[in-house]
């Protein structure tokens, strides 16, 4: 057998001594340009096979080596850097803005048009919506720490509470003197407002931790299915997204939808008792009738989007966030722009034993005021 040689399907065929495994030795030839070039070798012996191929011989259409098989690559889907930055530049000049405002109460704190709108409650309103701003700084995807999805859900949820809660309780405290059918004298401090404001930070920071303790958020890889497309030299394109999921979060979510809805509710409610109140420092019904009509179309249309848009991470950030910066640079404009404008006409508001009444650098006009008016001012 080791003086065998013979050719057969695959080339010329013979045995290495001792008729062991065939040494084979085969030529590779490729018809290009209508001849045949030989383009290498293939060489097996006993333990090795070794391929030699020509340098530059071998020519593919277009340049580009054909694949044996699909070749397939993952591709996260990322939020556009361009987006990311301009929404975070708007939610820093909206933190700046509430800073600014921050500082306007601080400075004017002792004019009576500030000091009669509760500057200590207009502070924690402004608290509750940088916190509102900090969420746009966190992105929903991109991540693989489900810390982050805590801290964004969190943040949102309380800064809102906070928010609403601080413009409703001074709405509250205005509802309580002016229907005080019995005409008492009352006295509801800022302690008071701030521990109402307490009650409901302290229900949805429990149900926030039911929430996590219960489901708590992960970040989760999911594969777009509907994207697979094919790029160019058989590659196939499967695009991913991480995100942030809970398993409870249909009921935990409603949860809070509910409760949010609910200090909406009660905060127009209050509005409404308290629209005939004819002291705009002391009054914001006016003011809250706008912010909830602002936040109530803006949340209607992010809720409906968030239940659409489910699977698209990146576009349903840009909606829910602008939706966030423009609902929360509305509700502080509502409410500190007329005290702006008080203090820069010079209006002042005089409190007296026996009424309350305003005057500017050009008159000055004085009311009697029903005896709710006086307790408010004796409040106050």
């Amino acid at each position: 057998m080791a003086d065998s040689s013979l050719v057969g399907i695959s080339g010329r065929l013979s045995f290495a001594d001792g008729g062991a495994d065939p040494d084979k030795s085969m030529v590779v030839q490729r018809i290009q340009g209508g001849q045949r070039v030989t383009v290498g070798y293939v060489t097996r012996n006993t333990n090795t096979k070794r391929s030699n191929w020509f340098d530059g011989v071998l020519k593919w259409k277009d340049n580009k080596i054909p694949r044996d098989s699909t070749y397939v690559t993952y591709r996260e889907i990322t939020i556009p850097p361009v987006m990311y930055i301009t929404l975070c530049t708007l939610a820093a000049c909206g933190i700046i803005l509430a800073l600014s405002l921050f500082g306007f109460n601080i400075v004017f704190r002792n004019n009576k048009s500030v000091k009669m709108s509760s500057p200590n409650i207009n502070n924690v309103l402004l608290l509750g919506c940088m916190m509102c701003y900090s969420t746009v700084f966190l992105k929903p995807t991109e991540t693989t720490h489900g810390s982050v999805c805590k801290a964004r859900v969190c943040l949102f949820c309380i800064g809102f509470t906070v928010t609403f809660g601080a413009l409703f309780s001074k709405t509250w405290r205005v509802y309580r003197i002016f229907t005080n059918k019995k005409l008492l004298r009352m006295t509801i401090k800022d302690y008071q407002l701030l521990a109402i404001i307490g009650v409901l930070v302290a229900v949805m920071t429990g149900v926030l931790i039911a929430w996590e303790a219960v489901g708590p958020h992960s970040v989760v890889v999911q594969y777009l299915e509907k994207e697979v497309h094919m790029d160019e030299n058989d590659a196939e394109i499967r695009p991913f997204v991480r995100m942030c999921r809970s398993d409870y979060s249909a009921y935990f979510g409603w949860s809070v939808y509910i409760i949010e809805g609910a200090l909406l509710s009660f905060g127009a409610f209050l509005a409404w008792e308290t629209r005939h109140v004819k002291i705009e420092a002391l009054n914001d019904s006016h003011q809250i009738g706008l912010c909830l009509y602002n936040v109530v179309v803006l949340s209607a249309v992010g809720l409906t989007l968030s239940l659409l848009l489910e699977n698209e991470v990146v576009m349903l950030y840009g909606i829910t966030s602008g939706c966030l910066i423009i609902g929360t640079t509305v509700t502080q404009l509502v409410v500190f722009l007329p005290k702006i404008h008080a203090v820069h006409s010079k209006v002042e508001i005089e409190v007296q034993n026996t009424g309350m009444s305003a005057s500017n650098t050009r008159s000055r006009s004085a009311t009697n005021t029903k005896s709710g008016d006086d307790h408010a001012s004796d409040n106050k």
